[in-house]
């Protein structure tokens, strides 16, 4: 895979980490956060994160990768902002659902992948 490296972790560092944050503030009794990686496309790979956390209200989901867009109490918004960038310089894309609040969420990143040559 020829990516960014760095950049394709820092995005996934922000990914989990927010839905940690997300699981936390969920009054839930089970707490998940599930990766699934699989290929896109002959030429693109998949990543997504899931999470039973707080989940987004529709009226958030518009502005999620706006930067400076936050509902921590304590964030910046800077993260998924940062994230979509990244994804966007890479070739790739960076998406979000939810079924709304108390319904977890889920974002999906997508990146051009080369095969190595063997």
């Amino acid at each position: 895979m020829n990516v960014d490296r760095h950049k394709v972790l820092q995005i996934l560092v922000n990914l989990l980490q927010n839905s940690k944050y997300a699981c936390d503030a969920a009054n839930q009794p089970v707490k998940r956060v599930t990766v699934r990686i699989r290929a896109a496309e002959s030429d693109r790979c998949r990543v997504e994160i899931s999470d039973t956390g707080i989940g987004i209200p529709p009226e958030n989901m518009g502005r999620i990768f706006t930067q400076g867009f936050t509902t921590r109490k304590n964030g910046h918004g800077f993260g998924l902002h940062s994230a979509a960038l990244a994804a966007r310089q890479m070739g790739g894309t960076l998406a979000a659902h939810s079924e709304g609040v108390g319904h977890g969420a889920t974002f999906t990143l997508e990146i051009p992948i080369t095969p190595s040559a063997s």
